[in-house]
């Protein structure tokens, strides 16, 4: 019932461009775009999980409008261009307000990498619920991007995803994401994720992207290691806090959903229990037990 209120308050906060607020219902009218295509891997999850189609079918239109509030400001090669507003993706001291870098032509493969995502999200509720030539407008649209990802993000050296075309930077955000969206084969995909673990070098999750790691980690295979990666989770228990901080220390907010990951995972990940078909009608078990 919660889940399905703020899929609605937020849909319901949209602007006539296309996009939603960051938050809602709030007074204030803060922006933030990818929180945007989140939104539709929320409506996206409410109609894996809930056997309630009708009300996934009333926020197509939504979704459709969000789409199109990108697809206006796609590149000729459907990388992102310039957006307006705060184009935050996750809380990094090198990164600044939480903005990741950008290329000279404004591409960045964490947004990129988010739109990819909704698309393929979106092709989903369309096949199931909507419309059908729809379904295969956004399904060009992400091959199109995929490979556009690959061509200008990939870096052979390393074998790691830059967060720019420069590639001079990278980030567990970035490669997690590749992951998340499946551009790898099962193989290359496991070893980039353990370079998102073992390299230093690159730019670190914060508390809250780390859900964006750890569903990586669980679609290549790698579940046992979760229950060894929660240190910040465990640090928190010691310093005496019951809820779940938005960041580290120091913290604004000691209370922050966002943060809340393990009470996910732990049924995602360690007891491996997963939706395998829309209202979750078909069940997948895979636990990772790691050193239970």
């Amino acid at each position: 019932r919660l889940m399905k209120n703020a899929i609605a308050q937020i849909n319901d906060s949209r602007t006539a461009e296309g996009a939603t607020f960051s938050r809602a219902p709030s007074r204030q009218q803060q922006y933030i775009p990818g929180f945007s295509l989140w939104w539709i891997g929320m409506v996206h999850d409410y109609w894996r999980y809930q056997d309630d189609a009708e009300f996934v079918r009333r926020m197509l239109p939504g979704v459709r409008a969000v789409l199109a509030f990108y697809g206006a400001r796609q590149k000729e090669n459907g990388s992102i261009g310039k957006m307006p507003w705060w184009n935050y993706v996750d809380w990094v001291k090198t990164w600044r307000g939480g903005v990741p870098p950008h290329g000279p032509d404004e591409s960045s493969a964490p947004q990129d990498l988010q739109l990819l995502l909704a698309y393929r999200w979106a092709m989903d509720l369309e096949n199931a619920l909507g419309s059908r030539e729809r379904a295969l407008e956004y399904a060009n649209a992400a091959d199109a991007l995929a490979t556009t990802i690959q061509t200008i993000y990939w870096d052979s050296g390393r074998q790691l995803y830059a967060d720019t075309p420069e590639k001079k930077d990278f980030s567990q955000q970035t490669n997690s994401l590749a992951i998340v969206a499946a551009l790898l084969g099962d193989r290359a995909a496991k070893q980039v994720m353990d370079r998102i673990i073992s390299d230093k070098s690159l730019t670190p999750a914060s508390i809250y992207f780390r859900h964006y790691v750890h569903t990586a980690l669980n679609q290549v295979g790698e579940g046992d290691r979760y229950l060894g990666m929660l240190d910040v989770w465990r640090d928190a228990l010691a310093r005496g806090l019951t809820t779940f901080p938005e960041t580290v220390d120091p913290t604004r907010s000691d209370c922050h959903a966002w943060s809340a990951s393990p009470n996910y995972e732990l049924f995602h990940t360690v007891l491996g229990i997963d939706s395998a078909a829309p209202g979750f009608q078909r069940v997948l078990v895979r636990p990772f037990l790691g050193t239970l």
